[in-house]
């Protein structure tokens, strides 16, 4: 190539990146352009969980001194990006006579720029069992039900 061609394609190099970086204008049209769009951290029912499995729950009652029941509960969730923080919050448990108790994954993403690449988590509760029996485990995640587990073994 001649000197002078790669000046002109430099210079509109150039001239693109500088007409694109200072770009602050709101969301764009690919922001809502379905399931092509770009992953977010945000989603509309307030979870950016993209989907869960495997979801397992057990008490258990293992004798010892001062052994307490204690509920487990695993799973694998796949998030947006990695560096997530995954906690739990525990809920209320229903009226029924054995309960179902409720569990909320509160996930907080990373702060700064992260790859935009699906991330598989594996996600484990562990909490005092405060019931004798349960009859669901019902895991949330913002506004939406992500688990009813009703398969709650023991462990003596």
């Amino acid at each position: 190539m001649k000197p002078m061609t790669i000046n002109i394609l430099s210079a509109a190099l150039l001239a693109c990146v500088a007409a694109c970086g200072g770009h602050d204008a709101g969301p764009s049209a690919l922001d809502e352009a379905g399931p092509e769009a770009p992953l977010t951290h945000a989603a509309p029912d307030g979870c950016a969980l993209i989907d869960s499995r495997d979801w397992t729950a057990w008490v258990d009652r293992m004798p010892g001194p001062d052994a307490q029941p204690s509920l487990h509960v695993t799973g694998e969730i796949d998030l947006p990006t990695p560096g997530y923080s995954i906690a739990w919050q525990v809920g209320p448990a229903d009226r029924m006579n054995p309960p179902a108790q409720f569990l909320e994954l509160v996930l907080t993403p990373p702060d700064g720029l992260v790859a935009q690449v699906v991330t598989t988590e594996p996600v484990h509760y562990s909490g005092p069992a405060v019931y004798p029996e349960y009859r669901a485990i019902r895991v949330r995640c913002g506004d939406s039900q992500v688990a009813d587990i009703t398969e709650i073994s023991e462990t003596h």
